[in-house]
């Protein structure tokens, strides 16, 4: 059992299959993952899988619009299991993947509520991942407190009608509809940060090279954080490092370095975290952006070493300091 200090960044993951997403896998701050997956055999997996780590919490169930049960659709491959049928639109499943669509089973599975849920396990969500094939805005729909803590969100979004209801047989258009959910989240105060797409969609052609753009934008994951020119005023220095450190981590070294800039005084070079391990997991993200740039033409090492110790009032390990450093270079 995880004694939960100030310090600890909380991350819900609905829908966990496989466990803890990639995105989080190095991080090293202070954390408690709380991981939800309906289907049951998926959660004792991981129940099993993470046995060891007192930090991460399992929870077997549901969340969506409503409490009670519903029926979980299994198909064969188990990661396109949810509670709508799949449409047709994907040009990967209408040939030799067309099998993994396959209904192989249904299950009975308890369904709550987020405000339920969030009531239920008392803790304030930083972050959230969703990936419910098609459930994400059913999700946000009684999001209790989500909002007053949220600093980003991760969900998986279609950019075509990817579901039907299984029951009224109509296209779920607002199922992980990515316009839709960005309407919501814009109206909470975050913004679109990224999604990860890279010119390469759902191909319809075999005669295609990797090195081309091809395909439709189908379905991606989106990221939203918070405005982040409204979140220069957070009164909380934890909340500051924390989201700094996830924008170093996923593709925003920018921002986080934006925010740096502009919070540093404020909060007195975070001195106040000097004990916290997130403090020093995002100073090892800003160390590697910047060891990274070292080569590029018009950068210079003075001026990284500079803003670094401006910014956090610690020494910038120069030269051969970083890479004998196993902190900074562990393998």
């Amino acid at each position: 059992m995880v004694t939960k200090n100030n310090y600890h960044t909380i991350v819900l993951d609905i829908g966990a299959r496989y466990g803890i997403h990639p995105s989080w896998k190095n991080f090293s701050g202070e954390n408690i993952m709380l991981l939800v997956e309906a289907d049951n055999f998926e959660a004792e997996r991981l129940k099993k899988r993470y046995k060891s780590f007192h930090n991460i919490k399992i929870y077997n169930q549901a969340i969506g619009d409503t409490n009670g049960y519903k029926s979980l659709r299994i198909l064969k491959n188990p990661t396109m299991s949810g509670f709508f049928k799949r449409t047709k639109n994907s040009p990967l499943f209408w040939g030799q993947r067309k099998y993994q669509e396959k209904l192989i089973a249904k299950k009975k599975v308890k369904f709550e509520t987020l405000k339920n849920f969030l009531k239920k396990i008392k803790y304030k969500i930083d972050f959230i991942k969703m990936d419910v094939e098609g459930s994400e805005l059913d999700i946000l729909k009684h999001p209790g407190n989500l909002f007053s803590s949220l600093l980003a969100l991760r969900s998986e979004v279609s950019f075509v009608d990817t579901f039907h209801d299984k029951q009224t047989k109509k296209k779920k258009l607002y199922g992980g509809n990515f316009g839709d959910l960005n309407k919501i989240l814009n109206k909470q105060g975050f913004k679109l940060l990224n999604i990860e797409y890279n010119g390469k969609g759902d191909c319809f052609s075999k005669f295609m090279s990797s090195d081309q753009k091809y395909g439709m934008l189908q379905n991606t994951d989106a990221i939203w954080i918070k405005d982040p020119i409204k979140f220069l005023k957070e009164k909380n220095p934890n909340k500051i490092i924390k989201m700094i450190a996830f924008l170093f981590s996923n593709n925003a070294s920018d921002i986080a370095l934006w925010l740096l800039e502009n919070t540093y005084k404020k909060h007195k070079k975070f001195k106040s975290l000097k004990h916290s391990k997130v403090l020093r997991f995002a100073q090892i993200l800003c160390l590697k952006h910047f060891y990274n740039l070292k080569w590029l033409p018009n950068q210079k090492i003075k001026e990284h070493k500079l803003f670094y110790e401006k910014v956090f009032d610690s020494k910038y390990p120069e030269m051969n300091k970083f890479n004998e450093s196993l902190e900074l270079n562990p393998l």
